[in-house]
């Protein structure tokens, strides 16, 4: 495996089976209630496939560890370990 680092701190949504199993349930219940049928490709018409899994975010430590102080004060959570959140930072942001 690689030993090298992203250039830039992007994480996105993982991508994975449920989230499949969701868009084709609703192509499904879709189907069900369309009165003519449907040809083979036409299920793109009811669901984008991008829109399964297609966003992400681009936060720098700054960003995110503003963002996380924030979320903390509006819930009266305790501020977490700044050097653990800086952890959880890079492994998601940064790592490959």
């Amino acid at each position: 495996m690689s030993r090298s680092y992203k250039k830039h701190p992007w994480a996105g949504d993982n991508k994975g089976k449920l989230k499949k199993r969701i868009a084709n349930s609703k192509v499904r219940n879709y189907l069900k209630n369309y009165e003519n049928t449907l040809k083979f490709s036409d299920f793109k018409k009811v669901h984008e496939s991008w829109e399964i899994c297609d966003y992400g975010w681009l936060y720098t430590w700054e960003q995110y560890w503003e963002y996380i102080v924030q979320d903390c004060k509006r819930f009266n959570l305790p501020i977490p370990d700044k050097k653990q959140e800086y952890r959880n930072w890079f492994k998601t942001y940064k790592m490959k």
